[in-house]
């Protein structure tokens, strides 16, 4: 009894005509609104991670900076720091700083 149904449902299957055109252009284009949709994401994903990287950076550079600035007025306020500390302190923020850029940029933009 129930391979006669089956049967009965696969003769019907292969009696049917079904438009594999239509189908097909169906199907390209529900994946061209996915392929647009992720494009649009992906766009505003960059905008907004390379928006986070500036900030980040220059509010890293403006640190790095205030420290130099205030090792300068070391007569005038009660910080001081030695000439390779300082040196270090601005090779290994520029490598830094060029570094995260490299790579986030990299990253987002390939």
């Amino acid at each position: 009894m129930l391979n006669s149904k089956l049967d009965n449902l696969l003769e019907e299957a292969e009696n049917s005509s079904v438009d594999t055109k239509e189908i097909d252009t169906e199907v390209a284009s529900l994946l061209t609104e996915q392929e647009v949709y992720d494009r649009v994401q992906d766009r505003y994903e960059r905008k907004k991670y390379a928006f986070r990287t500036f900030i980040f950076l220059s509010a890293f550079t403006a640190f790095v900076l205030s420290i130099i600035i205030a090792a300068g007025f070391s007569k005038v306020i009660p910080f001081s720091l030695n000439d390779t500390v300082l040196i270090s302190l601005i090779t290994s923020s520029l490598a830094t700083v060029v570094g995260i850029f490299i790579l986030v940029m990299r990253y987002l933009f390939k």
